[in-house]
């Protein structure tokens, strides 16, 4: 099996820091917090998924993505609407990516006075795949995607000969030996605050988001044959972390495939 291609896959985990910049606290899940004067409560999601079946994120109603699924259950719950609900994402992932703690919000007419209830009934709506891991209620100024204070995206690549069985979906195969020491290198060049135009891939929906992102950290961890890139940053462009990763992966693939 040839893997000497940038052509990676989507990134097989992502995480959203459930922090905020703007120290955005949480209240307790028992509050009554309003959205705004004409009425309205937020509420917080920490969602874990395995993405294996779905078609990413964003909505859409066939193949099923994780916000369809989602928002079917919460409609079922609240009888609203699906345009009431609001329900956002901190982003949005691309098929077959997973997730452990992809945070989203929604907004409701009324409160919940508790979310106990609610929260098990969700996870007992939902597919085995999905788990809502926490819920609780959220301030007005709270946003799943602008609140979050970084980012986390890892991918893993299997290094072998051949391919663990187990590890199918949760990794890419490369049958060429990776040089870890070379890719960790290259990663530091990263780190830093600079304009990352050149490794996002053009989105008619986003417009020209500022270029300008901040990478905190982007780790090279072997562990045996299982190679994990891990980037932090403060957000990303389209793409632009599987671009990133695409080149530190050619960087020794191309070479030790010659």
């Amino acid at each position: 099996m040839s893997c000497a291609t940038p052509a990676l896959p989507p990134s097989l985990f992502t995480n959203g820091s459930l922090s905020s910049p703007q120290s955005v606290s949480m209240t307790s899940s028992n509050s009554l917090v309003k959205v705004s004067d004409s009425g309205g409560y937020k509420w917080r999601l920490v969602i874990a998924y395995d993405g294996t079946k779905f078609a990413g994120w964003q909505y859409q109603e066939s193949p099923p993505t994780i916000q369809s699924v989602l928002e079917k259950a919460l409609i079922h719950i609240t009888k609203l609407e699906r345009k009431e609900l609001h329900l956002v994402g901190a982003g949005r992932t691309d098929a077959g990516v997973h997730a452990w703690g992809q945070v989203a919000h929604f907004v409701t007419p009324i409160n919940y006075t508790s979310l106990d209830s609610i929260h098990a009934a969700l996870n007992g709506l939902l597919p085995k795949d999905i788990r809502v891991r926490e819920m609780s209620a959220a301030v007005p100024e709270f946003h799943a995607r602008f609140s979050a204070s970084s980012k986390i995206y890892r991918y893993q690549i299997y290094n072998d000969t051949f391919m663990d069985p187990f590890q199918r979906h949760w990794a890419f195969h490369c049958a060429y030996k990776l040089n870890a020491s070379k890719m960790r290198e290259a990663a530091k060049l990263f780190v830093g605050k600079y304009d990352f135009s050149a490794f996002a891939n053009a989105t008619r929906e986003d417009g020209v988001p500022d270029p300008l992102k901040t990478i905190y950290r982007f780790d090279v961890i072997q562990m045996g044959s299982l190679l994990q890139l891990e980037v932090e940053g403060s957000g990303f462009l389209y793409r632009q972390v599987r671009n990133m990763v695409s080149s530190l992966f050619s960087l020794t693939a191309f070479n030790t495939a010659k």
